[in-house]
């Protein structure tokens, strides 16, 4: 059974760091993981339905526009 991982940050290289770090596990399908680049992105991905199952939203806090914070607050 594979749940999702919703990571967000400004930073591009974040991205691949996180791809590196749980390359494992989505090769095995237990992750399947999610890149936003802004809060606003990240809450887009979140109003159209994230599969399979979210089960956790990685944020970065200092970011332009909505910061991660704000963004946490707004995911619930």
């Amino acid at each position: 059974m594979s749940v999702s991982v919703l990571t967000v940050d400004d930073e591009a290289d974040v991205a691949e760091l996180f791809r590196q770090h749980f390359r494992h596990e989505v090769r095995q399908g237990q992750y399947v993981m999610h890149f936003a680049c802004s809060a606003e992105e990240a809450l887009n991905k979140l109003a159209k339905g994230i599969e399979p199952q979210l089960i956790v939203i990685l944020s970065d806090i200092n970011m332009p526009g909505m910061d991660g914070l704000a963004h946490t607050g707004s995911a619930y």
